[in-house]
C-alpha cells in the first residue's frame, strides 16, 4: 500500500492527493514534497479515512477510479459539513469539457488534466491555496470586526439597563431578575448555551420602553386611569423602536415588542394569538408576571410563592404559553427560581454590571 504523511513544522500546507495510480502519485510527490505536507491515498475509501483523523488544506482527486469514483468521493467527503470548505482540485486524462464543467458545478475549485505537468500543477496549486488563504483572513477580520461591534452594543445594553433601573427603586432588579428567569427556563426547554444567552439579552431589556413614559404614570401609586393605562401599554413598541437601531444584534426587539402578548390574544400591541406570539415573547410573558407579583410595587405588597404559583396556574391557556408555564412552574419546584431570585435581591445594580461583564468575555 503507496501511502505517506509527510510533515515539517515549516510547512503551512497538507495536501491530499487520491488516485489510484501509484504512478501518478509518485509523480505528485516528486513536485510537491519539498513545499507541502503531502497525505497518498490509493483509493476514495482510504481518502476518507484520511480526511476523518486531519482535514487537509487541500484535496487532489482523481475522477476515473474503480469502485469508488472522484465524484462519489467528493461527495461523500462533502457530506460532513465540516469538509465544506475543503478545497477540491479534480485529476483526469479526460478531454470532455462536459466533464470538465460539471466538476466545476458540484463545487470544485478547479480542474487538471493528465498526464500532469508539474509546472501547471504547482500554479494551480498554489493559486487555490492563495485563494483559500485570503478567504480564511478576510473571514477572522469580519469576525474580529464583528466581535467589536458587538462588545460595544452590549456595552450600551449595560448602560440601558442602568438606565431603567436607576428611574425608580421599587422596581429596581426587575429587569436582571426576568433575565435571570427567561434564562434558566430556556436552558430547561433545550436552547443551547449560545442562544439561552442571547434570552437573556433580550429579555434584560424587555422594559427599555419605560424610558418614554412620564414618571408621573409610571410611579403612579393609584388607580390608572384608561388614557394613563394606553400611555404604559406604549412602553413595547417605544422599547422595540429603540432596540431596532441596535442594528449589531438584530433579535435584541423581540422581547420589547412582544413580552405583553397573551396566548389567548387579548394582550398587547398586536393581539396575537398562540404560537403566533413568538417564542421568545412566550417566556418572557411568564418571567414578567412572576416577578411582578412576588416582588414590591407602589401599588402592592410582595406576593407568597404559593399565592403567585395558583394565580400563574390559573392563567394556563389564557395569559400564558401552557407548555412554557409547566417548565417555569417545575423549576419553580426544583428551587432555581428563587435561587436566581435571591442572587439577584441584594444588589441588583452591581448584578447587572456582573451579567453584562459575562457577556463580553462570553
Amino acid at each position: 500500500m503507496l501511502y505517506s504523511i509527510k510533515e515539517e513544522s515549516m510547512k503551512r500546507h497538507t495536501i491530499l492527493v487520491v488516485d489510484d495510480s501509484r504512478t501518478n502519485l509518485q509523480v505528485v510527490r516528486d513536485v510537491l514534497e519539498n513545499d507541502y505536507g503531502l497525505q497518498l491515498a490509493v483509493s476514495g475509501e482510504m481518502a476518507l479515512k484520511f480526511v476523518s483523523r486531519r482535514k487537509p488544506d487541500l484535496i487532489l482527486l482523481d475522477l476515473m477510479m474503480p469502485v469508488m469514483d472522484g465524484i462519489e468521493t467528493y461527495t461523500r467527503i462533502r457530506q460532513d459539513p465540516e469538509n465544506a470548505g475543503i478545497p477540491v482540485i479534480f485529476l483526469t486524462a479526460s478531454q470532455n469539457a462536459e466533464v470538465e464543467v460539471e466538476c466545476l458545478k458540484i463545487g470544485a475549485s478547479d480542474f487538471i488534466t493528465k498526464p500532469i505537468v508539474p509546472e501547471v500543477l504547482e500554479s494551480r496549486i498554489r493559486k487555490t491555496l492563495e485563494l483559500e488563504d485570503l478567504q480564511k483572513n478576510l473571514q477572522e477580520k469580519i469576525e474580529e470586526k464583528t466581535l467589536e461591534i458587538e462588545t460595544l452594543a452590549l456595552q450600551t445594553i449595560g448602560a440601558i439597563v442602568h438606565t431603567i433601573e436607576a428611574r425608580d427603586v421599587v422596581t429596581q432588579g426587575h429587569s436582571v431578575r426576568v433575565a435571570g428567569y427567561s434564562r434558566a427556563v430556556a436552558r430547561a426547554m433545550g436552547y443551547s448555551e449560545q442562544k439561552a444567552e442571547r434570552v437573556y439579552q433580550i429579555a434584560l431589556l424587555h422594559d427599555v420602553g419605560k424610558i418614554g413614559i412620564p414618571d408621573a404614570i409610571l410611579k403612579k401609586t393609584g388607580e390608572l386611569t384608561a388614557e394613563e393605562y394606553n400611555k404604559i401599554k406604549e412602553h413595547t413598541t417605544i422599547g422595540a423602536g429603540i432596540l431596532s437601531s441596535i442594528t449589531t444584534i438584530s433579535y435584541l426587539p423581540e422581547g420589547a415588542r412582544y413580552h405583553h402578548e397573551r396566548y389567548d390574544g387579548k394582550g398587547y400591541p398586536q393581539g396575537l394569538k398562540g404560537k403566533e406570539i413568538p417564542e421568545i415573547g412566550r417566556i418572557i410573558a411568564v418571567a414578567d408576571v412572576y416577578d411582578a407579583l412576588v416582588s414590591t410595587r407602589q401599588y402592592k405588597p410582595p406576593m407568597e410563592d404559593m399565592d403567585a404559583e395558583e394565580i400563574m396556574r390559573r392563567g394556563s391557556g389564557t395569559q400564558f404559553d401552557p407548555d412554557i408555564l409547566r417548565v417555569f412552574l417545575r423549576l419553580m419546584k426544583s428551587g432555581e427560581i428563587d435561587r436566581i431570585r435571591e442572587s439577584y435581591r441584594e444588589d441588583p445594580g452591581d448584578e447587572v454590571k456582573n451579567e453584562v461583564k459575562q457577556m463580553l468575555v462570553g
